[in-house]
């Protein structure tokens, strides 16, 4: 009798561990399970004082539920310094392995003799991903995202989650690799598309070194990056179709927030596509009301990255 009472506990217990592995992240989070989850997510924080400005704004706000930073830009540490004074704040990073702006560039964090496939002939980073493509490998493209990562823990921002700017991290197979494993190493959730999730199923990433169940894939990631005109009627009925468009699951809205002054039109010159028009349109369109009222009448559950870390880790 008394064997099978312990056997009996022993198979309850599996059955609630098998209950608890069942359910969805919004049950994990306290939702309904068919919920409508949605990160707003700002990108590029670090890249400029303007966008620095415009992103904390919009935490005070509560406009964003979450951002990323570009660690190597020069304007990194004003971030870990609002960082270190609002704890609560959801900020990852936005691993930077490009170098885009045409009069305004970096290279990593680590030196440049110790990433040369990265660095291009006048000493940084890239401009575009085919660059990064024909050139970088995955040792020099791995200590360079640990780099950058460790800056940041070194410099008082402790990481919520991991992205990608520019998406250069999955130029290639090898790289991609790097990305699921700086991850893995250092407890982060990382930004992940369902679009992508073929490249575990067909093998192209090797498993063994990270554990996939730490994995959230999102439904769906949306951003501007059209070629429609860049005025405020054309962002409310992009933003808008977007909010419509959203369905029960786990949900990324990636908005580029800075205000369009002379700083920020010296930065993104002759670049119009996420320039200083761009981006403080995005900074309108998620301070107006009538685009939070939306959000509230489709029942989404606004979250952060820092809530799925607790539930993966």
């Amino acid at each position: 009798m008394k064997k099978l009472i312990i056997l009996l506990a022993i198979l309850f217990i599996k059955g609630q561990v098998f209950a608890q592995q069942e359910k969805n992240l919004a049950q994990k989070l306290g939702y309904e399970a068919n919920s409508k989850l949605l990160i707003i997510h700002a990108d590029d924080i670090g890249v400029a004082h303007s966008v620095n400005k415009a992103s904390f704004n919009s935490f005070s706000a509560k406009t964003i539920t979450s951002g990323s930073v570009m660690v190597p830009c020069p304007w990194f540490l004003e971030v870990a310094e609002y960082a270190r004074l609002n704890a609560n704040h959801d900020l990852g990073i936005h691993l930077t392995i490009t170098s885009e702006w045409k009069n305004y560039k970096w290279s990593g964090i680590s030196s440049t003799n110790e990433i040369k496939s990265l660095i291009n002939e006048q000493g940084h980073l890239y401009p575009l991903n085919q660059g990064v493509r024909a050139n970088a490998n995955y040792i020099d493209v791995k200590k360079e995202l640990k780099s950058q990562i460790e800056y940041s823990i070194d410099n008082g921002l402790n990481p919520t989650h991991l992205d990608s700017h520019m998406g250069a991290v999955r130029v290639t197979p090898e790289i991609f690799q790097a990305y699921f494993e700086v991850g893995h190493e250092y407890n982060l959730p990382i930004l992940l598309s369902k679009e992508l999730k073929e490249v575990i199923n067909n093998g192209t990433i090797d498993t063994s070194k990270f554990d996939p169940s730490k994995l959230y894939w999102a439904e769906k990631i949306y951003q501007k990056s059209d070629d429609s005109p860049i005025d405020f009627q054309s962002w409310k009925n992009f933003y808008t179709t977007v909010i419509n468009d959203i369905k029960p699951g786990f949900n990324i809205l990636l908005v580029h927030l800075g205000y369009d002054n002379d700083e920020l039109k010296a930065i993104t010159i002759d670049h119009p596509d996420y320039g200083s028009t761009w981006r403080e349109l995005d900074l309108k369109i998620i301070q107006d009301s009538k685009f939070k009222s939306l959000i509230e009448e489709k029942n989404i559950k606004l979250i952060t990255w820092r809530q799925i870390k607790d539930v993966l880790y």
